[in-house]
């Protein structure tokens, strides 16, 4: 008792501990029954931290799960509910968009109707979205357990990327551009002068969870600049900080679920998917779960999204690494991030994927 009264924080600390692992055991059956967890990596009450970092909330216990499912449903309608434009305001949803047509010319009018070869492709446009190549196979639960992101989209993604032909632009290119990334994407700004040019919405560990809800500093949410403005190419580049968490099958739903988001706020604008890039080679070898293997699996997955008309995929890896294939260690301060200098390699990489 002596050393009780003498350690009122110790004891904070064993009766908290106690009551979230009480609630982490009641709620794996209600509102955390859909959290991954591994006994061998955590101790049970980090799912209620877990939870709260996906705004589940302990005292949602007492509410059955079919209310917090209606409570959540009613919250994304009222969300859905305040992206309408108010009244009087333009109407932000855009009519989709032929991304050659204003590009090729009209043809001449034909007195006779031209022969049309029994062999020709089908003239009418894919759906946005519908001829996206599934995945080869499942993560396994060895993988899982082993932070392993799973290659299980193979190179169909990479290679339909590389047929488009990109051209070379200037500076002003990035007038109607808008960036969205994590740390990497800060050097990006700070040591170049794209900002000049371009809207930058990137924050020190951002991930593809948090991307639409982040509040940037100053600047508002994605939504918001994508309402306040029009955008001609959104540039997206964040993953390095998700390795380890999940499967790529979860990394990839939810960087979909983003992509299609912001197709269907600015469904004028080209999205631009940047490949993430990698670590160097000793950074790789070294760590088991921020290493090119898992990167290089990532890629391929979020590769498989462009289909060259609308979303489009490119890779600075190409002129950043070195030989082996990982982060040019001399390019690099910590083994992750580009020095200021090196960032104007990705610049000019920019420069010359621009898109006709």
């Amino acid at each position: 008792m002596k050393f009780i009264k003498q350690s009122p924080l110790f004891l904070l600390l064993l009766v908290s501990g106690f009551l979230l692992t009480l609630i982490a055991i009641v709620g794996k059956d209600n509102i955390y029954d859909e959290q991954e967890y591994d006994p061998l990596k955590a101790p049970l009450l980090s799912v209620v931290f877990t939870g709260i970092n996906e705004n589940l909330y302990p005292w949602q216990l007492l509410q059955s799960k079919e209310e917090t499912e209606v409570m959540a449903e009613i919250e994304s309608g009222a969300e859905d509910e305040s992206n309408e434009p108010a009244a009087g305001s333009p109407e932000v949803t855009k009519a989709e968009p032929s991304p050659e047509a204003s590009l090729k010319p009209s043809a001449a009018p034909s007195s006779s109707p031209a022969a049309v070869p029994t062999n020709a492709p089908d003239p009418t446009p894919v759906p946005y979205g519908e001829e996206r190549p599934a995945p080869l196979r499942e993560s396994t639960e060895e993988e899982y357990l082993n932070h392993i992101s799973a290659d299980i989209y193979g190179d169909v993604g990479i290679l339909k990327a590389a047929t488009y032909d990109f051209v070379t632009v200037d500076e002003s290119y990035f007038d109607d551009a808008l960036f969205i990334g994590d740390s990497r994407t800060v050097g990006l700004r700070d040591y170049t002068d794209l900002s000049e040019h371009a809207d930058f919405y990137c924050e020190t560990s951002l991930t593809i969870y948090k991307v639409m809800e982040e509040n940037f500093k100053g600047l508002g949410t994605i939504e918001e600049a994508l309402g306040a403005k029009d955008y001609g190419k959104i540039y997206i580049m964040v993953g390095i900080n998700e390795l380890g968490r999940g499967t790529t099958e979860d990394f990839m739903a939810k960087y979909t679920e983003v992509v299609d988001r912001l197709h269907e706020l600015e469904p004028e604008a080209k999205i631009i998917i940047q490949g993430i890039m990698r670590v160097s080679g000793e950074k790789s070898e070294s760590d088991a779960i921020f290493n090119n293997s898992n990167i290089n699996a990532r890629n391929r997955a979020i590769a498989t999204l462009a289909d060259n008309e609308t979303i489009f995929y490119i890779d600075v890896n190409e002129v950043v690494c070195d030989e082996e294939g990982n982060l040019n260690g001399d390019y690099t301060f910590d083994q992750i991030h580009l020095l200021g200098v090196y960032d104007d390699l990705w610049k000019q990489f920019l420069l010359s994927h621009g898109i006709e």
